[in-house]
């Protein structure tokens, strides 16, 4: 009689596991975690949004023979690119230091390294949130910046994604359930409700550009920089109980 409470409680056990492991990890619906047996399939939706914010990774590197000099000459055109970008309309809270680096620079064609220099860079994320603004941001700090302006990359976001993403796991849900139906008809049994869901997400989009524009007189024209459309995406796996 003991020997049998023992199993048995190494079997709940067992299944309250099973049911913690199930749910760890990403957005899952457990009913029966123990059984196995059903119908599985995925679904996928997708909503294309236009994005309402931009963002621009810039910055700037400057080598000098002296860390002095270098950190002086970056300090100096950092300064320029960061009030570009707010005389451009970016907000203080905005605009955010990403990277900051002083590396040595050195010689190595000769026997041993030999010290030249050093390179200092300087990086910021500046959040657009009018879009059209993009170009003058994007010009104003590289013109700002001069010969020692960097530009990273260009991206472009949706600051809430909550309804989209709402519609995209609608339409993940019904694919996933026509898939379901047209399997289980094929099969020649009927469709119970789902056992587990579970799903992933993703939202991207976005360009890079890598200058400033001119015409062919020398003077500047704006960057042009097309916003698009970013994708916001559900995955869905569900199994369905087999009637």
């Amino acid at each position: 009689m003991k020997r049998s409470y023992s199993l048995a409680a190494f079997a709940a056990g067992l299944a309250a596991a099973a049911l913690f492991s199930g749910c760890a990890g990403e957005t899952t619906v457990n009913n029966q975690p123990v059984e196995t047996s059903g119908i599985t399939v995925s679904g996928t939706g997708q909503v294309q949004v236009p994005p309402d914010l931009g963002f621009v990774n810039v910055g700037i590197q400057v080598t000098a023979t002296t860390v002095e000099q270098a950190r002086d000459d970056a300090a100096e055109a950092a300064d320029a690119v960061i009030k570009s970008i707010k005389s451009n309309g970016v907000a203080d809270k905005d605009i955010k230091t990403t990277g900051l680096s002083i590396q040595p620079n050195y010689d190595y064609r000769t026997s041993g390294a030999v010290l030249t220099g050093y390179t200092v860079t300087n990086t910021v994320k500046a959040t657009v949130r009018d879009v059209e603004d993009m170009s003058k941001v994007v010009d104003g700090a590289v013109t700002a910046g001069g010969n020692a302006a960097r530009l990273q990359s260009i991206s472009f976001g949706i600051e809430d994604e909550s309804k989209p993403m709402q519609e995209a796991r609608e339409k993940a849900m019904a694919d996933a359930k026509a898939k379901a139906e047209q399997l289980a008809k094929l099969g020649d049994v009927s469709l119970g409700a789902p056992v587990t869901i579970s799903e992933t997400q993703t939202s991207g989009g976005g360009i890079k550009q890598d200058a400033a524009g001119r015409d062919d007189d020398g003077g500047s024209v704006p960057t042009p920089i097309e916003v698009g459309t970013n994708t916001v995406t559900v995955n869905v796996t569900v199994r369905w109980a087999i009637q």
